[in-house]
């Protein structure tokens, strides 16, 4: 697991989810892409890209001491790890839905 952090986006080697800055007329703001429309710190933005990232490893799921710090992970962004794997679970299925469609659509002539 390795995480792109810059200045503006995080992103992550092993999952399409992303953070990135939000220019404020009050200042800047992070967002993720899983959790829209709740603005975060740097460090927010990154535990969530963390907690992502954990979530994706099959293994976590039947890992207590992984489960805990993912719970944690959640706490940070102020939303429940259930909340969490929701949201993330709908991602998923939103981007299976939008592939299948383009994988339906035939190209113009």
């Amino acid at each position: 697991m390795a995480l792109d952090i810059t200045d503006s986006i995080i992103t992550s080697d092993i999952t399409p989810e992303k953070a990135w800055l939000l220019p404020l007329p009050s200042g800047a703001a992070w967002e993720l892409s899983w959790l829209p429309s709740v603005s975060l710190t740097r460090e927010q933005a990154m535990s969530g890209m963390v907690l992502d990232e954990m979530l994706s490893d099959p293994g976590t799921l039947t890992n207590d001491l992984a489960l805990e710090l993912a719970a944690i992970h959640a706490a940070e962004l102020g939303v429940t790890l259930r909340d969490v794997l929701i949201r993330l679970y709908i991602r998923i299925t939103e981007r299976d839905a939008e592939a299948s469609c383009r994988a339906h659509t035939p190209l113009p002539a």
